[in-house]
């Protein structure tokens, strides 16, 4: 306080409080949109309408397989063998909701119920409708993986 403002016998303004203005610069900030999710509200196929995948991730802890969503629209094309993207993990950004990037996998099977508990994510797209994993290939791949100790997923890579 300075020497005037105790003369006058009125209190000198007192600066903001921290609180207040991070409070303010909180309410002021843009909430992140969510993006769309791929193919959200879209029908499910009517006929086996759950695919296990094999994700392209050439990590031990993630070599198996998991389930998604077939959409109707996708019912034709995605059949096992065929190349798909899907999504997966996490989101990296703030406000997504679908969570996770697109990788590659392959279909191996397709079924009517899945062991998931959860509500399934969809696949968002089929790379090639041309089916270039073949049961064969698959139990081949799987006894080279489990023979030399890696993943399905590297050695099919290869």
């Amino acid at each position: 306080m300075s020497s005037d403002d105790e003369r006058d016998g009125t209190p000198a303004a007192e600066p903001p409080e921290q609180l207040a203005l991070i409070r303010e610069t909180v309410r002021k900030r843009k909430q992140p949109k969510a993006k769309p999710r791929t193919w959200r509200g879209a029908a499910l196929a009517e006929s086996r309408p759950v695919a296990r995948v094999l994700v392209d991730k050439g990590l031990v802890h993630l070599d198996r397989y998991f389930d998604y969503a077939v959409p109707a629209a996708l019912d034709a094309e995605a059949q096992p063998g065929v190349r798909v993207r899907v999504r997966f993990g996490a989101g990296e950004k703030e406000g997504r909701r679908e969570g996770g990037r697109l990788i590659n996998g392959f279909i191996v099977e397709r079924c009517e119920e899945s062991d998931f508990p959860g509500a399934l994510a969809p696949i968002a797209q089929v790379l090639s409708p041309e089916p270039v994993l073949s049961p064969e290939l698959l139990r081949l791949c799987r006894a080279v993986a489990d023979r030399y100790a890696g993943s399905l997923a590297d050695v099919l890579q290869l």
